[in-house]
């Protein structure tokens, strides 16, 4: 498409069991069609498309976005290894008084920069994002109703939002729907 479209999946696994979705991911994104697929959980989507139909799904995606709330250690884990590890210089300093002479000892060490038990507990408003060809960035998220175009998204809902549509009759009674 020359102008790209957003397709929204929200609750895929819940309201849009759609089985070819991981073999057209790939595919819809060379079009110009940005698809988003919102899971609540890894098992949540291994649940619709099975386990190799999940890997298809998530390596296609070029941002995933991970926003906690997730028990699952083997995903998490997997995860853990995609943010990486900190690689750091631990110098060891010592002086001998006896001899007048210090000594120096360098030591390169790396740790895990966020373990499991890290993105279990990843408090709410942040978020871990992966995009391809860039490291792991965690993120601040901002509400839809407290960003700047919360005004905007609120007279949209009133406007459009079917739970608070009033009919006619309804508006002639002062009732809503």
């Amino acid at each position: 498409l020359s102008t790209p479209m957003v397709v929204m999946l929200d609750e895929a696994a819940n309201v849009c069991r759609w089985a070819e979705l991981p073999n057209l991911y790939s595919h819809y994104g060379s079009r110009g069609i940005v698809v988003c697929t919102i899971l609540q959980s890894w098992s949540q989507g291994v649940a619709v498309w099975g386990q190799d139909g999940m890997r298809k799904l998530w390596s296609a995606a070029n941002i995933k976005v991970y926003g906690g709330g997730v028990s699952e250690a083997q995903f998490l884990s997997e995860l853990s290894q995609l943010i990486g590890d900190y690689t750091y210089t631990n110098v060891s300093r010592s002086y001998s008084r006896q001899h007048g002479a210090s000594s120096s000892v360098d030591v390169d060490r790396k740790d895990r920069i966020m373990d499991v038990s890290d993105l279990s507990a990843l408090p709410r408003g942040r978020a871990v994002v992966f995009a391809s060809g860039a490291p792991a960035v965690l993120v601040k998220t901002i509400p839809w109703y407290a960003g700047e175009h919360a005004a905007a998204v609120n007279a949209s809902l009133e406007a459009y939002d079917p739970a608070r549509r009033v009919t006619r009759s309804g508006a002639e009674q002062g009732g809503r729907l």
